[in-house]
């Protein structure tokens, strides 16, 4: 058990800058998240996904632009933790890489279920149990095995992934035409910024080089440096995404609606009416890739956070991450309500993500004084706007409370208690 952990241990400056980059963009997931949540953005906003999308990537640009001047100096295993730590003390420090922790740790089931409940019987009459409980066992045993995940393919295929989005939302657009309906608004407020805040999930993903910070070749610049570039391929592909799904359905809310109600996974449907079968077994084909890639990039960052969190020791962070990991899984698997479980885990990852940003946000004008003893109006300027956006992204999904959102609110208590209370035990001991 020793030798094994040592041998998984993370390695200083031993990944080139290259890869750094596939991590960011793997995790992302261009197809997954096209496939995944930008239809958990549909659901809110519906035909004004688009001007959400526009806005949501905005938003969330200014959460980069803080993540990417934190990244450049602070290149460590605990990302994040150690962002909010540098600007917030410890407790906030706690309370936001728990939190981050907790987001990133539902993920893994929010994509894993979406794929082995949605996306593989749309093709294919299989039982779906079979996969979801297969996914988080298979992927526990590769990073046991000290084997780094393929991130030169990973790099490739999310390359692919974003030319066959565009390949298809141009023919899209060749057969209905360019409308300017998408610009308008559409939903009330909080659906649109509830949409907004979905859409910007779908790009967060790229927070996962974060956490190779130590064993990046260049460290913070080669983070920093991929980080921005992978959200910018990102966020231009999804924003695109969203208005040509919007205008296969014909530019309307009830299309939307329709096309929701008939599919959980839009892309597929629109791909095979306007592209044919061939194509669209291609975009399903990848779209499996782009899940277990971004479930894979997701567990790897989570297990150094977890490594820096908890206990400097790989083989017990893995196996805390499998324990919850194949426990949710194992549920939905076992109830057989696997598009409940997507929705609920989607809704927590995405609550606990921002409150985490909004943690680092806030604290970033202090990171600046110490780092470079001067804080511009730029920076107040970023942080204030970064956390109010963000905040109010929160509260218009929590309010008013529903059955999914109540979810959220309680991941969301859980974090902050959960942080606040390891803060309280290292402080005593």
């Amino acid at each position: 058990m020793v030798n094994l952990s040592k041998k998984l241990e993370p390695r200083e400056e031993s990944v080139r800058s290259s890869l750094i980059y596939a991590q960011s963009l793997s995790s992302i997931a261009p197809l997954g998240s096209v496939s995944a949540y930008l239809t958990y953005a549909l659901q809110s906003s519906l035909a004004s996904t688009f001007l959400a999308g526009i806005m949501g990537a905005l938003i969330y640009f200014l959460w980069v632009l803080i993540g990417y001047n934190y990244s450049k100096v602070i290149a460590t295993t605990g990302g994040t933790y150690d962002f909010a730590r540098s600007g917030g003390g410890e407790l906030l420090g706690r309370i936001a890489g728990w939190l981050y922790w907790l987001s990133y740790g539902v993920y893994l089931s929010s994509a894993s279920t979406y794929l082995a409940g949605i996306v593989i019987p749309s093709e294919f009459n299989v039982s779906p149990a079979i996969f979801e409980i297969a996914i988080p066992l298979l992927l526990t045993l590769l990073l046991l095995t000290g084997i780094r995940p393929p991130l030169i393919y990973a790099l490739i295929t999310s390359s692919i992934e974003v030319a066959l989005i565009f390949i298809l939302g141009i023919k899209v657009l060749s057969l209905t035409g360019v409308s300017t309906l998408p610009l308008s608004l559409t939903v009330p407020p909080a659906d649109f910024f509830s949409g907004a805040l979905a859409v910007g999930f779908t790009l967060a993903g790229g927070g996962a080089s974060f956490f190779l910070g130590y064993e990046a070749k260049g460290k913070g610049k080669t983070v920093g440096k991929s980080y921005i570039i992978a959200y910018w391929v990102a966020a231009v592909t999804v924003v695109f995404a969203s208005y040509f799904e919007i205008a296969a359905v014909g530019y309307s809310n009830v299309g939307v609606s329709n096309l929701l109600q008939v599919t959980q996974y839009p892309g597929f449907y629109i791909a095979q009416e306007f592209m044919g079968s061939k194509f669209a077994l291609i975009f399903f084909i990848l779209t499996i890739n782009s899940l277990i890639g971004s479930v894979t990039a997701a567990y790897v960052a989570l297990s150094r956070l977890t490594y820096t969190l908890v206990k400097r020791d790989m083989v017990v962070s893995i196996a805390i991450l499998a324990f919850m990991f194949t426990l949710i899984n194992t549920y939905a698997a076992v109830s057989q309500s696997y598009v409940s479980v997507y929705t609920n885990t989607t809704e927590v990852s995405l609550i606990t993500l921002y409150s985490s940003h909004v943690i680092i946000s806030s604290v970033y004008p202090f990171f600046k004084r110490k780092v470079v003893n001067k804080v511009t109006v730029t920076d107040l300027l970023l942080s204030i706007f970064s956390t109010l956006l963000m905040g109010y992204g929160i509260f218009s999904n929590l309010i008013p409370l529903t059955s999914t959102s109540l979810y959220g609110l309680i991941s969301l208590i859980i974090g902050v208690v959960i942080g606040s209370i390891h803060w309280w035990f290292k402080r005593s001991t």
